[in-house]
């Protein structure tokens, strides 16, 4: 498993006390963007999940991304993108963006309210021992991500001649 909570400091991790899973800090995958904390109007919510009270956005730039290097090998993954606006920036305006895999559309994020959350999932077979998960700006405000995820599946899951599959 790749878990990475979007936006939390350089070189800290954390066990998600519900799941069980471990968390790490996106700085290891990403060399831009700027790290945000949500507005406590939103953070103080006691059920919200702690991937979702910081974020990484990218103000400058029209496509950053992200770079992943699972374990080699003849695997699909299961890549999962994680969004909750919270009002990081204190604008108040939700944005909406592109989520990029590879070189490919993967879909768009729009998101309905501040307190909402996004998720995109995607199988993917990738050709090559690293993938790139993009944000791109299409000029709707400022993208962000909260949490990106990626999990190996069995490759008799799902099958396909080529390509991904949305879910």
């Amino acid at each position: 498993f790749i878990s990475i909570d979007c936006g939390i400091p350089h070189d800290s991790s954390y066990t998600d006390k519900i799941t069980g899973i471990n968390y790490v800090s996106d700085s290891t995958f990403i060399d831009t963007g700027v790290i945000n904390n949500i507005s406590s109007e939103y953070s103080s919510n006691k059920t919200l999940e702690r991937q979702f009270l910081n974020v990484r956005s990218f103000p400058e730039g029209i496509r950053n991304c992200y770079t992943l290097k699972p374990s080699s090998g003849d695997v699909k993954f299961l890549i999962r993108a994680r969004f909750m606006y919270g009002n990081y920036d204190g604008q108040n305006i939700i944005p909406s963006f592109s989520l990029l895999l590879e070189a490919d559309v993967w879909d768009s994020v729009n998101l309905k309210d501040a307190s909402g959350i996004v998720t995109k999932e995607i199988i993917h077979a990738p050709k090559k021992n690293y993938m790139y998960v993009c944000l791109v700006n299409t000029g709707s405000g400022t993208p962000f991500i909260s949490a990106l995820e990626l999990r190996p599946l069995k490759n008799s899951t799902y099958e396909t001649q080529s390509g991904s599959l949305l879910l």
